[in-house]
């Protein structure tokens, strides 16, 4: 019998005990068949997200809050992904002409932050909050530019892309500051995606001198406040986890198995909780794949990562379109084994 609420087993994780079961973290809401347990939930800052929900709804697309046109891709559920072949800025050195920050002087961030939990599907009683403050840099960079034209100007012009990174953080950081303390989050998650399946986008020192420093102030409102920190990127990204953690970062999703999870587990210890150690690839995208399979992956995972506490399970299935049955299905059997299987584990 459990005594801990999903959110308090959670937190236990994050702030470094051995939780009272494997917790399983959310990236889309409230996992599928398992309701009842829902350990985490992201506040999404509305004015951030500009017309992304409303235009992904209507199947049009949306600008982001930049000009970035973004489109729906149905070969990946729906998520939305920069237009391709349409990027705004050409040459890392007009960016002064291209990317203008929107005016933020007359938005009443308490009303929109207010606005923005009373969308939550949960009580806060129920679910550790999240919230992402805003920049992912190389990200941004990416959708500005694309990735070739991206990565060259960091080699060729890292003056300029590290002054174009300076206003963005500018402007995330302000509303970041303005916003925090009206959503009053259990924990502050960073993010980019600044890995490959093989590798980083670019050298540990790169990422030292021209990316952990804006992390590095972002984290410090998690800092201040004394939450953890969260920081999410997909790809082969472990090596750079050296400094983040060195900022404050204690807690990493997805971690894909590209990674050598276990000797970062033997390295950072509880310290650093891992999120992942799962995979939809291989034997479990036949389409003949069987529940009992994907049952026995899940097993597998927490069986292999779980035993010294520091792990939450971090996965899921990826619709093929935004009608896919089958899919759903799939998650429904992954979500409901984690559920079970980890209930028990520690118990054992």
């Amino acid at each position: 019998m459990t005594h801990l609420t999903p959110k308090e087993n959670l937190l236990r994780l994050l702030y470094g005990d051995i939780p009272e079961w494997v917790p399983s973290y959310s990236y889309y809401g409230p996992h599928p068949g398992v309701e009842e347990d829902p350990p985490n939930m992201s506040v999404m800052n509305s004015y951030l997200m500009g017309g992304r929900a409303r235009g992904m709804v209507q199947g049009q697309g949306f600008k982001d809050i930049w000009g970035v046109k973004c489109v729906s891709v149905e070969a990946v559920g729906g998520f939305a992904l920069p237009e391709p072949g349409n990027f705004i800025l050409k040459d890392i050195r007009q960016w002064r002409d291209i990317i203008k920050a929107p005016d933020i002087s007359d938005v009443d961030w308490e009303k929109v932050a207010k606005e923005d939990m009373e969308k939550l599907p949960y009580s806060r009683d129920n679910v550790a909050l999240y919230y992402g403050p805003g920049g992912g840099y190389f990200l941004q960079l990416m959708s500005f530019m694309g990735f070739n034209e991206g990565l060259i100007a960091m080699f060729e012009e890292p003056d300029e892309v590290m002054a174009l990174f300076d206003y963005l953080h500018k402007f995330y950081l302000e509303i970041a500051k303005k916003y925090i303390d009206y959503v009053k989050p259990d924990v502050l998650s960073l993010g980019d995606d600044t890995a490959s399946e093989r590798a980083p986008f670019m050298s540990p020192d790169m990422f030292r001198e021209m990316f952990l420093p804006y992390y590095d102030d972002f984290a410090r409102l998690g800092r201040n406040r004394g939450i953890p920190i969260n920081f999410h990127n997909c790809g082969k990204s472990g090596v750079l986890f050296n400094d983040l953690t060195r900022i404050g970062v204690s807690s990493w999703e997805p971690v894909q198995l590209s990674n050598d999870i276990l000797e970062i587990q033997k390295k950072f210890g509880r310290s650093l909780v891992i999120g992942g150690g799962w995979e939809g690839r291989g034997r479990l995208l036949s389409p003949d794949v069987t529940d009992d399979e994907i049952r026995e992956s899940v097993r597998t995972a927490i069986d292999t990562y779980a035993p010294n506490g520091g792990y939450m399970f971090a996965g899921a299935f990826t619709p093929g379109s935004t009608d896919d049955k089958r899919t759903q299905h799939l998650n429904e059997v992954l979500q409901r084994e984690v559920y079970e299987y980890g209930h028990q584990f520690y118990k054992h």
